[in-house]
């Protein structure tokens, strides 16, 4: 479930320059390895160019903003132009025509300036059509730093979440759901934001209960589709319409299955590929994946 380290002969863009991924590394003053002090943003690529990092960019500007952590002077985050070159430069040296990325910017050491970083790893496997498996995590979500949550790199419990699905889960394909501490409600994934419909709309946790502010989840919201946060239990989750995990590597992945902290199945043969709601939002993401793929709003 960790996401996968390049290889050390991988070009990486690191403070400005592209370097073997083998020879980089973060000093041990930099308060990000000492803290958790710094934030990061995955996406993905189609036909080359960044997906949706108008999302992205919003979203860790916010976070730093907050942080008062201060931008590097021509960071990739402020620099499209250059973010883009720099993103074509490392497809071309790993020679893939699309990838994952994840920028990561970090508070530097004290007497310094904030670092930054960007790599890259292969998209994952496409998941199964008719959906997947999500497993109730034992491990409830911690509360984060604040609201709306930003996507940190005080990422223990997430991970700590990752690895207990890792024991559990039966495909690479399955997804954990993790609680809140106080009244259990469904908060998130470990990966991903999780989705349900009712009535029609399309439910989603209450930010307060401490979900990262997902980049696909603000994309859904705008799609047309009334939305509705909600704080809802299990059992309310097991009773809805259908069922979606999202995040901005993925898009929109359906759920056919629901079990339990114990691994007893809540509900199967879930049909939430198949309902309109979820169709009508797997294929908006297709065609904005192709708009970005022509140059027409991957920034």
């Amino acid at each position: 479930m960790g996401e996968a380290t390049p290889p050390p002969t991988a070009l990486v863009y690191v403070n400005g320059e592209l370097r073997p991924a083998g020879e980089t590394a973060l000093p041990l003053s930099d308060q990000g390895v000492l803290y958790g002090a710094g934030f990061f943003e995955t996406f993905r690529t189609s036909g080359g160019r960044a997906h949706h990092w108008r999302y992205h960019q919003r979203r860790l500007a916010a976070a730093c903003a907050t942080a008062g952590l201060t931008w590097p002077q021509r960071a990739l985050a402020a620099d499209e132009e250059r973010l883009a070159e720099v993103v074509a430069e490392l497809l071309r040296a790993a020679g893939a025509v699309d990838a994952v990325f994840r920028y990561t910017i970090t508070a530097g050491a004290a007497d310094g300036g904030p670092a930054e970083f960007l790599t890259l790893r292969a998209l994952p496997a496409a998941a199964p059509v008719e959906g997947i498996a999500v497993r109730v995590l034992r491990l409830r979500r911690d509360n984060g730093e604040w609201l709306p949550r930003p996507k940190s790199l005080n990422y223990a419990n997430a991970w700590l979440g990752a690895r207990e699905l890792a024991r559990r889960a039966a495909t690479p394909h399955d997804e954990g759901v993790f609680l809140a501490r106080e009244h259990a409600f469904v908060v998130e994934g470990t990966r991903q934001n999780i989705v349900w419909v009712r009535d029609g709309r399309l439910c989603f946790p209450d930010p307060a209960l401490g979900a990262v502010a997902g980049t696909a989840l603000a994309w859904a919201l705008e799609q047309g589709v009334p939305g509705e946060a909600v704080r809802a239990t299990v059992a309310e989750l097991a009773g809805a319409e259908a069922v979606a995990v999202l995040n901005a590597v993925r898009g929109v992945t359906p759920v056919a299955e629901l079990r339990g902290e114990d691994d007893a199945v809540w509900r199967s043969e879930w049909r939430s590929a198949r309902h309109p709601v979820i169709e009508r939002l797997r294929a908006q993401w297709s065609e904005a994946l192709t708009a970005t793929a022509r140059g027409r709003g991957g920034f």
